[in-house]
């Protein structure tokens, strides 16, 4: 039987017009993103994390191999970790896999979401792409940056250090040379220097000594060897360079200081963020592993090699990546703990300077005026 034009058509569900709103409002926030400005856009792809926080060279399928393996075995929870034999490799991708979680949180979405085994790793495989044009941007970046700044020392470094060809950096140079010995040698001494240069089986150059670059000043007290380490004026650079802008590696107050700002920043507020890749990546203090990506990348930029590599000659990457890593993740006593959380304080005040301390220092707020009158009454 048909309706005539004047009865009256029953009213859709309650749920209809909730999914139609949800609707309206998934659309119009889709048409402000897309009428947002250019340069307030995130432009950075989630994967360019990866390298730069979570893991040196690792793909995403190992790390989440390692939490699958640990899934079976029932051992997700540290503290039966115990009770089962697990390799350095294997514990060191679990602590990764932990960070790409936190860094990267798509992965676990990937993870928990109904698409199959191919689909995974089309994903998996653009986020590793995306990790890896990073870390080969922050490498040809930093190539540049660094000729820059040893070029302003006085006096002028001879011969002059190219911005373009690295064959004549490394231990070729006197400059990249010195920042590039380990401490436990002494470059200023000539038969040390030329021992170093030819390879000699008693001056290898490996992983298992901190390069003079990590200390400030390059000064390394063997009677206090924590003295001043991971505090060299050029990895602070390097960091600054890589996670903040490049221009802000020359402003010794910290990123963004107010002496930096704009007439119109200072008056509005407003804090630059078009090149702040910390924030686009959501980094709001400086973590131990963007010291320890900086430092290999810093390490590769002072060496002669052209192009990037794992291991060169008998230095390790990778391995010394994990050293950085182990000494500020894995504290032996607490003493060392409090060591690396005043460490830590000095970067951030460093790099940050009052940006963001209260992500990195919050502030104990159970003994101040409000609590003390609130308990009072």
């Amino acid at each position: 039987m048909s309706l005539s034009p004047l009865t009256p058509c029953a009213s859709p569900p309650a749920e209809t017009f909730s999914s139609l709103k949800r609707r309206i409002a998934m659309l119009e926030e889709q048409n402000a993103e897309l009428s947002m400005p250019a340069e307030r856009k995130s432009q950075v792809p989630e994967g360019r994390v990866i390298r730069r926080l979570v893991c040196l060279i690792d793909s995403i399928e190992d790390l989440v191999a390692e939490f699958d393996r640990r899934v079976t075995l029932d051992i997700t929870d540290d503290s039966d970790a115990g009770s089962f034999e697990s390799s350095a490799i294997e514990n060191r991708r679990y602590r990764s896999y932990k960070k790409l979680v936190i860094w990267c949180p798509s992965v676990q979405k990937f993870m928990q979401s109904s698409a199959d085994i191919s689909e995974l790793a089309s994903e998996y495989s653009k986020l590793n792409r995306s990790a890896d044009a990073a870390r080969g941007d922050d490498t040809t970046s930093l190539k540049f940056a660094v000729a820059s700044w040893l070029m302003q020392a006085s006096p002028t470094p001879n011969p002059v250090i190219s911005h373009r060809d690295k064959s004549y950096r490394g231990f070729y140079h006197d400059v990249t040379g010195k920042l590039l010995c380990p401490v436990d040698y002494d470059w200023n001494d000539t038969i040390v220097r030329e021992a170093i240069r030819n390879c000699h089986p008693d001056y290898r150059v490996t992983s298992y000594s901190w390069p003079s670059y990590l200390y400030q000043g390059g000064h390394y007290d063997p009677n206090n060897p924590t003295k001043g380490l991971f505090k060299g004026e050029v990895l602070v650079k390097a960091v600054k360079h890589i996670f903040t802008s490049p221009s802000s590696a020359d402003d010794p107050l910290g990123f963004a200081s107010v002496q930096n700002l704009s007439k119109r920043q200072r008056t509005t507020g407003e804090r630059r963020t078009r090149h702040d890749v910390a924030g686009l990546l959501r980094m709001k203090s400086v973590q131990p592993r963007a010291i320890a990506y900086t430092a290999v990348q810093l390490r590769f930029a002072l060496s002669s090699a052209g192009s990037w590599r794992i291991v060169d000659d008998d230095f390790d990457h990778e391995e010394f990546y994990h050293n950085v890593v182990d000494y500020f993740e894995l504290c032996p006593s607490r003493e060392a703990t409090k060591e690396v959380e005043t460490l830590l304080f000095w970067w951030n005040q460093k790099v940050f300077g009052r940006r963001n301390m209260s992500e990195y220092r919050p502030q104990n707020t159970e003994r101040l005026s409000v609590a003390m009158t609130s308990t009072a009454r």
